[in-house]
């Protein structure tokens, strides 16, 4: 497998790990789901998603941390949000190949049109398995289980704004992301 391939698959295991990520590509929405809520999804200079210990070509324990910035929320009339600010720490066995067994919990600071805080919601991951090219997809599959929105379902994509060239020859310690997180009844 090329270099590349590798790398932009641990990226995949890194996007899994990120259950609760933003991402600029739309995710595919099933039709018999109602969207609450749609919002932009990003890293931030400050918190970018952190592996510890790297991901890396053959699979091992990695905890996963992300700050991100949700931004144009739009979604059904009556949410009132506009915006929010999500923490996740997720574990699972990664590689530059994908993740699974993951585990984890999120946290999102929702804001109203104003700028004032209005609620908050707790994500958990509900992805076991997850290959592909960006390892902080596994922040973006999980289900709101407390607060606002609680019971939506959570998908969504991420797409890296980083290298992760070097992921099967150096490991992988973080990486930027921009995507698309939805939620659904």
């Amino acid at each position: 497998m090329p270099v590349l391939k590798r790398a932009a698959a641990a990226t995949a295991a890194a996007a899994a790990m990120l259950t609760a990520a933003p991402a600029a590509a739309t995710s595919p929405v099933a039709t018999s789901q109602e969207t609450l809520l749609t919002c932009q999804v990003a890293t931030t200079a400050e918190r970018p998603i952190t592996f510890k210990p790297p991901v890396r070509f053959l699979p091992h324990t990695v905890t996963a941390q992300a700050g991100l910035a949700l931004t144009g929320c739009t979604g059904s009339s009556g949410t009132g949000i506009r915006s929010g600010v999500m923490t996740v720490r997720s574990t699972g066995r990664a590689s530059c190949a994908g993740v699974q067994d993951i585990r984890g919990k999120g946290t999102i600071t929702w804001y109203g049109a104003d700028g004032r805080k209005i609620g908050t919601s707790t994500l958990r991951p509900s992805v076991d398995k997850l290959t592909g090219y960006n390892p902080g997809d596994m922040l973006l599959s999980g289900r709101v289980t407390k607060g606002r929105l609680a019971g939506s379902k959570v998908t969504g994509t991420a797409t890296p704004t980083s290298t992760v060239s070097t992921c099967a020859t150096k490991g992988l310690t973080t990486i930027h992301g921009k995507g698309t997180i939805t939620f659904l009844a």
